[in-house]
């Protein structure tokens, strides 16, 4: 493998960089078809800043980006940063069905970022229309058209402090916020996950998340920048033909391959053994799994299914990070097999000490090692008044360090919550155990019943068994009972009779918990809303199922209130 080759203080510098030192290597697009080498980047990137600036953008300024996954999005962010701009890749899924609610939801994002242009492919002209229907006072450009011409020399000169990107959540819930990242902060971002991902111009890196996703944008740059060769699909192109993509992956001789835990899951689930064990994936050296809570289940279920394909054990690469850390928080050491272990959920639940006990053990949680804080990061855990706790004992996870977001876009009192004297509050719980990280959940999803904590994941490994819960979908929360009697709530998805299904489910959990209050709620297959990332969203799906707003919700006069009737 040859060494690193990431260089530059900001991404268009690197750019520079990366087509001087490797002209030839290439991004592949396969859904869209077409692909683009360093070289040609360089030169369209060039064209495509002048386009940008005599269509009015100016430097400084934050522009959206609606591009599909194709050259075109290359050529269109590399641009922006090339003018002196900022990118803001909106959060819209590929194939997304209301226009309407999708412009609603933008028309908040560009008011909260105060943007003046959004680069929006002609494929979206709809959605353009709509926002405009909306009153949003923003400039639609199309992206860059190819063979454009323009000097390098008379393009403004950017600084490493200048913004590069901002982030946006998915604003379900919450007014949207934009995590700011500058160039300085995001190379700092891609050289961690090079240095401690051990990255190399030799690799062939695939990916299929999403762009406006921090897993999909500054994991696609991190192996782009570095030299190596980068093949890019669509989400929809792995959600409906999954093992099209891993022919694609075998083919072409993968070696890294991204994707949150449902992902590997689901490609397990869709891909017959009989055509996996055809494929040819030697090559393969790191699966990255994250963006979600890491199953110990879903890593054992890759390890033995794939191991006839030719996967090593070291392969499953359980990692941990978040937007506000450009990306990476910490990694396994790469080769190393995962670090699968079981502590006592009672003990932790209960007091936050880590317990470690057999798998076999009536209380045992697996938890699932997610590596030591990448290159560049320092991080700490802390109990709730502040103090900081050593290996073993359970609190919200902190970090600092050069690729750490330097706050809210616009948002000084959301930047002002985030930090704790320096260090970022990363909303995560989690411990410490032999210097290794393990994440538990967030903070605010945990479920307290007559001062007794629940992690959310707990129920819903039990939840998620009973027969007739559609795919295993679940999600727990805290919930209230008519008198504001605390209890776990359970939401489950399902196809069949929900009133045994409901039962069923609130008998296993109560049994499995030692607790009686428990209320299920059966709603259809599909129903829990999750976000543009693919994470299940607890707090709204419990909004929505005791506010009333889903027809069908009436108390149960056992207890169990009623879902949504199936």
């Amino acid at each position: 493998m040859r060494p690193a080759l990431l260089d530059g203080s900001t991404l268009e510098e690197s750019l520079t960089r990366l087509a001087k030192a490797m002209p030839g290597s290439r991004a592949r697009f396969p859904t869209a078809g077409d692909e683009i080498t360093a070289a040609e980047l360089e030169l369209a990137a060039t064209a495509a800043a002048h386009e940008f600036l005599r269509s009015g953008v100016r430097p400084g300024d934050v522009v959206g980006v609606l591009v599909p996954t194709a050259a075109r999005f290359l050529t269109t962010i590399y641009g922006l940063w090339r003018a002196g701009a900022a990118i803001s890749v909106l959060p819209v899924q590929a194939g997304f069905g209301d226009v309407h609610g999708t412009a609603r939801r933008l028309s908040r994002i560009t008011a909260a970022a105060g943007m003046r242009h959004i680069v929006l492919d002609a494929d979206h002209a709809d959605l353009g229309g709509a926002l405009a229907a909306l009153g949003t006072e923003v400039s639609l450009l199309l992206p860059p058209a190819p063979g454009g011409t323009g000097e390098k020399r008379s393009l403004p000169t950017v600084d490493p402090d200048a913004l590069a990107i901002v982030q946006f959540t998915s604003g379900s819930t919450s007014l949207p916020k934009g995590v700011m990242l500058p160039h300085r902060t995001t190379m700092a971002g891609l050289r961690a996950c090079v240095v401690s991902g051990g990255f190399s111009p030799d690799d062939v890196f695939m990916q299929w998340v999403p762009t406006f996703h921090d897993m999909g944008l500054i994991g696609l740059q991190s192996h782009w920048l570095n030299g190596a060769d980068v093949h890019v699909f669509a989400p929809t192109t792995f959600l409906r033909r999954p093992g099209k993509v891993l022919e694609h992956f075998a083919a072409h001789g993968g070696t890294v391959l991204t994707g949150p835990n449902f992902s590997y899951d689901y490609l397990l689930d869709t891909v017959p053994p009989d055509q996996l064990s055809t494929l040819d994936l030697s090559r393969w050296r790191l699966a990255f799994n994250g963006a979600e809570p890491v199953s110990a289940a879903t890593v054992r279920r890759f390890t033995e299914a794939l191991a006839p394909s030719g996967v090593d054990a070291s392969v499953m690469y359980p990692v941990y990070g978040m937007a506000e850390a450009t990306l990476s928080i910490s990694f396994p050491e790469p080769g190393a097999t995962a670090r699968l272990r079981a502590v006592d959920r009672d003990e932790l639940a209960r007091t936050g000490d880590v317990r470690p006990v057999e798998e076999t053990a009536p209380a045992a949680k697996p938890v699932v090692s997610v590596g030591r804080p990448v290159h560049g990061v320092d991080l700490r855990v802390v109990r709730e008044d502040g103090s900081v706790v050593a290996d073993g004992a359970l609190g919200e996870i902190q970090i600092r360090g050069e690729s750490v977001t330097t706050g809210y876009f616009r948002d000084p009192e959301a930047t002002a919550a985030v930090f704790d004297r320096g260090w970022l509050r990363t909303g995560d719980l989690g411990f410490q155990l032999d210097g290794e990280l393990y994440v538990t959940g967030r903070r605010k999803e945990m479920v307290v019943v007559h001062g007794q904590n629940y992690f959310p994941d707990d129920v819903e490994t039990v939840a998620r068994e009973v027969p007739g819960v559609y795919r295993r979908r679940c999600v727990a929360f805290s919930d209230t009972d008519a008198d504001g009697g605390e209890r776990i709530g359970v939401i489950v998805e399902t196809g069949e009779d929900p009133a045994v299904v409901r039962e069923e489910v609130r008998r296993r959990v109560a049994a499995e918990l030692e607790l009686a209050q428990v209320a299920v709620y059966a709603v259809k297959p599909r129903w829990i809303p999750r976000t543009t990332s693919g994470k299940w969203q607890r707090v709204l799906a419990a909004q929505r199922v005791t506010s009333g707003e889903i027809a069908g919700m009436s108390p149960d006069p056992t207890g169990a209130d009623q879902g949504e009737r199936v």
